[in-house]
């Protein structure tokens, strides 16, 4: 999966790539496992506010009316802020599989 991070007023460093790799990135895999790499574009934008909150946020397309995946987190810590993101594009994911799903039954 190719995943392009920006990052304002934070530093994307190599430990921040790792979070997202170990905490996000592997479980898309799992999910998408059936897509093919060039379509698995993901665009992750983490923000550092004036009050140390992290906002993160996670866009990508995929195939389809409907193939749209957005999350937005704020959390305290930057681990969290992805760890919601995950569980909310989880969630996305089995709903569009299931659609698609549905959709070729019917």
């Amino acid at each position: 999966m190719n995943i392009q991070i920006n990052g304002v007023n934070l530093k994307v460093s190599a430990t921040v790539k790792a979070i997202i790799k170990n905490n996000l990135v592997r479980k898309l895999d799992q999910l998408l496992v059936n897509f093919n790499e060039e379509i698995k574009t993901g665009f992750v934008h983490l923000e550092k506010d004036k009050y140390k909150h992290f906002h993160a946020k996670f866009d990508m397309a995929l195939p389809g009316q409907d193939g749209h995946l957005f999350a937005k987190s704020e959390n305290i810590e930057l681990v969290s802020a992805i760890v919601n993101i995950r569980e909310q594009l989880e969630k996305q994911i089995k709903k569009y599989k299931q659609d698609k799903v549905n959709y070729s039954l019917g």
